[in-house]
């Protein structure tokens, strides 16, 4: 199957060009080759995404962070005399990390929870328990037929 040169209309005899001209792509010959930019050969991209929500408390397991975790740890610490370096110095963390846990701005790790609770006596997740919906006995799957509602377990 022979092909044309898009700028030239002349039949292209040998290796096909790709060039870039004024944003549109063409395939020449190699007389017109030169009247653009040869275009490089398209490499896949792919780009991971996180989207992080400041709306929903993350799930470490089966637990939750309690809602205002950042005010209990702060709490928590003042009662003790300790100041934020100090904190993070009995958890083997640095201070910035304890300044936006009790500002509320990052939510933190599993460990770094783990490691809170034990220094400071508390406990900052509660147990989640799954609902389970029961199956309708509709031929179409409803929402309620495929969703498991996660409700927290109040003590």
């Amino acid at each position: 199957m022979s092909m044309e040169c898009e700028i030239c209309g002349r039949k292209i005899v040998g290796k096909k060009h790709t060039i870039i001209v004024e944003g549109s792509e063409l395939t020449v010959c190699e007389r017109c080759k030169e009247l653009g930019v040869e275009a490089k050969p398209a490499k896949a991209v792919v780009r991971v995404v996180k989207r992080v929500s400041t709306k929903t408390k993350p799930i470490v397991e089966d637990y939750e962070l309690v809602e205002n975790f950042h005010e209990i740890v702060r709490r928590e610490r003042e009662k003790r005399g300790w100041t934020q370096e100090e904190l993070a110095k009995r958890i083997q963390e640095k201070a910035t990390l304890i300044r936006k846990i009790e500002k509320g701005e990052i939510t933190p790790e599993k460990e770094v929870v783990e490691k809170l609770e034990k220094v400071l006596d508390i406990n900052l997740r509660e147990k989640v328990e799954e609902v389970k919906i029961q199956k309708s006995m509709s031929i179409t799957p409803t929402l309620g037929d495929v969703v498991v509602i996660r409700r927290k377990k109040r003590s």
